[in-house]
Formats: C-alpha cells, structure tokens, sequence
C-alpha cells in the first residue's frame, strides 16, 4: 500500500512543474532583454534618438536577440547530446557513485529497502540507487528519459542524517516525479540551463578579453611616453 502523503506528493510535483518551466521560459526572455538593453546601449550615439522598445524592433535589435536565442539553443543541444546517456550520465556529471544492490552498509541498506517498496506500491521497476558521497545538504533526485530506464541520486546528509520516515517521504517525492513524467523534461531544462549558462560564460569572456586590450594599451602608452621623454 502507498505511503499516505504518496499522491499528494505527486500533485504537488506537478504543479512544481508547470512554474519551473515558466520560471525557465522568463529567465530566457529576461536575459535576451538584458543583453539586448547593452547592445543598445553601446550602440547608441547621439545621431540615434530611437528609444529601446523601437531600437528593439529594428534590424540590429532583432539580429541581437536571434544571436542570444541561437547561442542559447546552441549551448542546450551540446548539452542534450551530453546528456544523451540518460540518467546514468547525469549522476556520473555529479560525480555520484552507484550503490551495489548487495550492499552491506546500514544507511544504503535502508535506502534501497525504501526504494524497494516503494517500486512495488507505485508498479514500476526499481531505480538504479546512487550516493553524493561527498555532499552534505540534504538533497534527491531522479534522471532518465523512461521509468525503466530512471536513476535517483540521494546525498550523503539524507542518507545518515533522516529519519526512516523521513527518508521515505523523500523518496515518494522523487517517484512521484518517475509517475508524472518530470525526469525527461528535467533533462531539457539542464540542457536550457547549460544555454542560458554559456551566455553568461561568453560575457565573461568578453569582459576578460576587454580588460587585457585596455591593460596592454595602458602599458604601451607608458611605454611611448618614456621613450618619448628619454628620446629613445
């Protein structure tokens, strides 16, 4: 039988969807805005009177946001081939280690007693259990594209410091997550997330780069005024 708190965990899982795609979906348009609002700052002069709603839909606004969007779809399906593994590759890009299904130790032991049960209340087959050893917080998740297929990673603080009761209520909340269908669509939002990362990634690069120009610049002009001075 299910663990009572089993189906309400599952509808909020669903609803915690529904706003992290939304939440995903702004953070793209505000970091298109943002990028665009500097390229119209750097490129206004004092000849240009157009405001930024009207700059925006012009051919140099538009070419600015197709660029994000395009460097950001970019750096997503570098990340989905990566992620083309399943949940296997997800948990080894945290460095978690697989728990042996003939472990001996107490806390993984319990854990995938808990798993268990839970795998013959919900129907599904039993996920492949790894371990953040070196991972304090308290923390669980699961990855994969199918059910048959899914992982569920847990912390090292979850394992030793919860309850069992704890424990398993941490564990219905990851399968309610198997349930609902969540693990694809969280393998798509790390991949959007590793996009929206790579802008971020290409400004400071940028910023680097501008601020070496500006510090040799700065060393040769010294440079010239010395020679100048010494009439080398």
């Amino acid at each position: 039988m299910a663990h009572p708190g089993f189906f309400q965990r599952q509808a909020s899982a669903r609803r915690n969807t529904g706003l992290l795609v939304a939440l995903f979906l702004a953070a793209v348009v505000i970091i298109t805005l943002l990028v665009c609002l500097v390229g119209y700052l750097v490129t206004r002069s004092e000849y240009t009177g157009l405001a930024f709603a009207d700059w925006l839909l012009s051919r140099h606004g538009l070419y600015t946001a197709i660029a994000v969007v395009a460097l950001i779809g970019i750096g997503s399906l570098i990340r989905w081939a990566d992620l083309s593994g399943g949940g296997e590759r997800v948990a080894k890009m945290v460095g978690a280690r697989a728990i042996d299904p003939a472990t001996r130790d107490t806390d993984e032991r319990r854990l995938r007693n808990i798993v268990e049960e839970m795998s013959i209340a919900s129907g599904i087959s039993v996920p492949e259990l790894y371990v953040m050893d070196h991972e304090t917080g308290i923390n669980a998740f699961v990855a994969g594209y199918t059910p048959g297929e899914a992982v569920m990673v847990v912390t090292h603080g979850a394992l030793t410091q919860l309850t069992r009761d704890e424990l398993q209520g941490v564990v219905g909340h990851e399968f309610s997550h198997v349930l609902n269908g969540d693990m694809r669509l969280n393998v798509r939002l790390i991949a959007i997330l590793a996009g929206i990362l790579m802008i971020g990634q290409i400004g400071a690069f940028l910023l680097r780069a501008s601020f070496h120009r500006s510090h040799v610049s700065s060393h040769s002009s010294r440079d010239r005024r010395g020679q100048a001075v010494f009439g080398w």
